[in-house]
């Protein structure tokens, strides 16, 4: 602001010297020895009789006005210029700091169909065991893709574990509720779902965004029974009746800013910094 407000005052000499020799060409309506701004007068372009002061206290005025304008002109540029998209500079595979909530508390596994549980406490964002004996070491949200400028994003690994039973349709939609009751941050994103085959064959299988070292459902139907899950080593396989974890997907908003990287809070000290 240092740069506007040298130009006001350069400005405003420039107005007041024009003010003088005004006053000094005549149209005066005061003697000079009695010259002070509010003592000295000139008849302006509209025929009205004004005072020095008055002139100079509305150039003031204005340029004031005009200042505050600027200011937040050049705030908003700035801002701008420190905070790009999201979609311009993120890759796959980057960790963002997504916030998904919190769990209010642990759970146990789920034994039936259509059941979710086994997370834990504290932050979604956290891994849990299902067939594991302990929780992966993958956690938070990770760049899936990036499509029509939307930044897909993905659990790193499982927030926590869902039972298939023998309904694959079933099993399907109550995935997808899930996502979107679940792991939905209004601010940030648009809408939620689970992982589907079609996203994860888009990886390559011995990329960890795919392989996480865990076995986690799919929202992809196989036969009559059965639904796709990946193997700990990448690979599609289907199975029913039993308990594994899913992949809850949010699709940002196209107006998600980046702050640039620092810690999501999950042990990631690079993760892309969000704003809107």
């Amino acid at each position: 602001m240092k740069l506007i407000k040298n130009l006001f005052k350069q400005k405003l000499g420039i107005a007041f010297g024009l003010l003088i020799g005004v006053v000094l060409m005549g149209g005066v309506s005061r003697g000079l020895d009695q010259y002070t701004s509010a003592g000295v007068s000139y008849t302006g372009k509209d025929g009205k009789l004004t005072t020095v002061k008055d002139a100079l206290d509305n150039l003031i005025d204005k340029s004031l006005t005009q200042i505050d304008t600027l200011e937040k002109k050049v705030s908003e540029l700035e801002k701008q210029k420190s905070n790009v998209y999201l979609a311009e500079v993120a890759k796959q595979g980057d960790y963002v700091a997504y916030d998904a909530g919190n769990w209010n508390g642990a759970t146990g596994q789920p034994a039936s169909q259509g059941g979710f549980g086994g997370n834990g406490t504290g932050n979604r964002g956290n891994s849990v065991a299902c067939r594991e004996s302990t929780a992966p070491s993958l956690k938070g949200w990770r760049v899936l893709k990036i499509e029509s400028g939307q930044v897909y994003l993905v659990h790193a690994s499982q927030p926590e574990c869902y039972y298939h039973g023998y309904n694959p349709s079933d099993s399907q939609t109550k995935l997808a509720a899930r996502a979107q009751s679940t792991y939905l941050n209004g601010t940030y994103a648009e809408s939620a779902h689970a992982m589907n085959k079609e996203e994860v064959e888009a990886i390559d299988s011995s990329n960890d965004l795919r392989a996480t070292g865990t076995q986690y459902w799919l929202s992809t139907i196989f036969g009559t029974y059965n639904i796709y899950y990946v193997f700990t080593d990448g690979s599609f396989r289907s199975l029913s009746g039993d308990s594994l974890g899913f992949r809850p997907v949010v699709v940002l908003k196209s107006t998600v800013l980046t702050t640039g990287k620092g810690s999501d809070g999950l042990g990631h000290s690079n993760a892309w910094l969000i704003t809107i």
